[in-house]
């Protein structure tokens, strides 16, 4: 006859040669040979896998089914079958249902008498022994949580991948931040400003040359850094939004909740902006309010004006002379406030200039990347042969394609890269002149609206006659307003409204640009409408005819 001897450790740190040794010899003494002794051995845990995932169980059993031969199974202790009572008793069921003796060592255990019935004493103890072993891991269990709470709420690393900004420090084995700390803090910066989203932000890390990735695994980990609590020193919440994880690593706070929180606000108020991105920017556009309602007037492109949609008494009034005006303020007051603040400014222009350095680079480092690829194509085309010319011709255009788009970007970078040098330079120099002509010389439309927005809150605009409107513009950090007419015939504004009555002793402002053209073309349409009632003359006169006989019909069936 044979036995099996079941021997199980839990980690990698225990040996179960001991075991082994103990009840080998019980065996030898019960009258089986060395050479009809089978060990099972496993490392494995008896309280997180089930008995399916068993692998000692799982060979004792295949050893049962396959060998008749065998009629013993020896185990050092109850808990080393496993550590759950409903495992154990499922292997007690298995081994009563195949007459296999169950023999344990701590406590003297066996399962069958000699007489081969059940003994009904050892079955109680060995139920009673598997509880106590459960309990036992329960009590484990709870006792190592506890002790590795503690140490989370001491930063100390207990295991498991680290959040991007941080890393374990060799000698104290706590989590510190690291070098990426700078660039998590960069991010809610960024994005606090409200000027960004997801994407934008980004899109703009990317360019920096601060994120080497695709776009949309940036944005996803911007999204995810934004919305963690765990950079704000509390448990993490990366397994979602608004379910915190009770157990992990507690991180040192590089933000506050205040900014994780602010940060959510803004997302949510992202999502119900509008999804279109407009090309133009209309200077006026969350500025301009109408006197009437104090409702934000919104352009309106088919026609090139300004309009309040939610006023009765509504009035359109043309984009081209209202963002003259707000142009011309907005420089001035730019200006001014420039030449005021000569250091802060030389700050912000040198941290611009270095924002378009690492931009500059990145798309030149784009560019070259895709160079490259083309030539490794033309390489393997027409040396190695590799490559059917069909195939590389397309993959060569592809690339070029995006080598062009890239070459647009850079260009785009570049010009105004210029731009801020040239302001950097005029501030450094402190010329009145030169600065403001190199103000007045800015055409790129994005920085123009970017700069009236920084320095202007909002403006009214009413109607006072035919052709002749009343703004009143408010620079920030004032409760002063600018005052100006507008005359919409002429395309003139005038400074002293004191006396309107007569519009030629004004003080004429000559900041007039015509940066939008009217999107309809009265005499393309005129051509359009002749041409069509020529060419449907004889449908249009058919259902005239038809008409006129229904209109006769009604008429007599009246009668």
């Amino acid at each position: 006859m044979k036995a099996i001897l079941l021997v199980r450790v839990s980690t990698n740190t225990q040996d179960f040669d001991e075991q082994e040794r103990e009840i080998c010899e019980m065996a030898i003494k019960d009258g089986y040979s060395i050479d009809n002794i089978i060990p099972v051995c496993e490392k494995e845990s008896g309280i997180k896998l089930s008995e399916e995932e068993r692998a000692g169980l799982n060979r004792m059993k295949e050893l049962i089914e396959t060998d008749t031969a065998i009629n013993c199974v020896y185990c050092w202790e109850v808990s080393r079958i496993a550590r759950r009572k409903k495992i154990n008793f499922s292997v007690l069921d298995y081994l009563t249902s195949h007459n296999i003796q169950l023999v344990i060592k701590n406590p003297s255990i066996r399962l069958f008498k000699e007489n081969g019935d059940i003994d009904e004493g050892a079955e109680i103890i060995f139920t009673l022994f598997s509880q106590m072993a459960e309990s036992e891991m329960r009590t484990k269990l709870a006792r190592w949580k506890r002790t590795k709470d503690a140490k989370r709420k001491e930063s100390y690393y207990t295991g498991g991948w680290l959040l991007y900004g941080y890393k374990v420090d060799e000698a104290t084995k706590k989590i510190v931040p690291d070098e990426n700390s700078a660039v998590v803090e960069q991010i809610f910066n960024m994005y606090l400003t409200g000027k960004y989203s997801y994407g934008s932000l980004a899109k703009e890390l990317i360019q920096t040359g601060i994120f080497n990735s695709r776009l949309s695994t940036a944005r996803k980990m911007v999204s995810l850094i934004l919305n963690n609590t765990a950079y704000a020193g509390l448990p993490s919440s990366n397994n979602g939004y608004n379910k915190l994880k009770t157990e992990g690593n507690v991180y040192p706070a590089i933000v506050t909740l205040e900014m994780i929180e602010r940060c959510k606000e803004i997302a949510e108020g992202n999502v119900n902006k509008p999804k279109k991105q407009y090309t133009n920017y209309y200077f006026g556009k969350g500025l301009l309010r109408c006197r009437q309602c104090g409702g934000t007037m919104v352009a309106k492109k088919n026609n090139n004006t300004y309009h309040c949609q939610n006023c009765d008494k509504a009035f359109w009034i043309q984009i081209n002379l209202v963002d003259s005006i707000l142009w011309h303020t907005g420089s001035m007051i730019y200006l001014g406030r420039m030449t005021s603040n000569n250091d802060e400014a030389k700050k912000q222009y040198q941290q611009q200039l270095e924002n378009y350095d690492n931009k500059i680079t990145t798309s030149e480092n784009t560019i070259a990347s895709l160079q490259d690829r083309i030539d490794k194509i033309e390489h393997r085309t027409y040396v190695d042969g590799t490559l059917s010319i069909s195939k590389a011709d397309s993959f060569i255009k592809e690339l070029n394609s995006k080598i062009i788009s890239e070459n647009k970007i850079l260009n785009k970078w570049k010009n105004e890269q210029s731009v801020a040098k040239q302001m950097l330079i005029d501030i450094e120099s402190k010329v009145t002149g030169v600065t403001l002509e190199t103000i007045n010389n800015i055409k790129d439309d994005e920085t123009r609206f970017k700069i009236i927005h920084e320095v202007l809150d909002y403006a009214f605009i009413d109607k006072q006659g035919a052709y002749q409107y009343n703004i009143s513009i408010y620079p920030t950090l004032s409760e002063k307003p600018l005052q100006f007419l507008l005359d919409t015939k002429k395309n003139k504004a005038y400074t002293d409204l004191r006396n309107v009555k007569g519009i030629n002793r004004l003080q004429e402002i000559n900041c007039y640009e015509q940066r939008f053209k009217p999107v309809r073309d009265k005499q393309k349409n005129r051509e359009y409408n002749v041409k069509y009632c020529q060419e449907h003359k004889e449908e249009n006169a058919r259902r005239q005819r038809e008409w006129q006989a229904k209109q006769k019909a009604l008429k007599k069936d009246k009668k």
